[in-house]
């Protein structure tokens, strides 16, 4: 078992993952304390087991909402997108060129 320390809400907790899970405990720590903190304005907003709870009331909701069909429209960042579509239309280009001289 591997040892990761996360952050959330300003306060470090040391948890037990699989190896080789560290990278995605740590993604998933950092989404939970955006969300705590878009939640509860910056997380100033009751005691913090109330801001968590709130937190995980949020994601649970969420979740039954994906799971049960309804889904959620997740935050498009549409600059990046179009970046990686650019990108493989180059991509794409260059291997039709290649096979164009073959």
């Amino acid at each position: 078992m591997a040892q990761v320390d996360i952050e959330v809400n300003g306060r470090f907790y040391r948890m037990l993952c699989e190896d080789g899970q560290e990278a995605r405990l740590q993604e998933l720590a950092a989404y939970v304390d955006d969300r705590l903190r878009r939640l509860t304005g910056g997380g100033r907003s009751g005691s913090e087991a109330q801001m968590m709870l709130m937190t995980c009331l949020v994601l649970a909701d969420e979740l039954q909402d994906v799971m049960s069909g309804k889904g959620i429209a997740p935050a498009v960042d549409e600059t990046a997108v179009v970046g990686e579509l650019d990108r493989v239309a180059k991509r794409i280009e260059e291997v039709a060129a290649r096979l164009e001289r073959a």
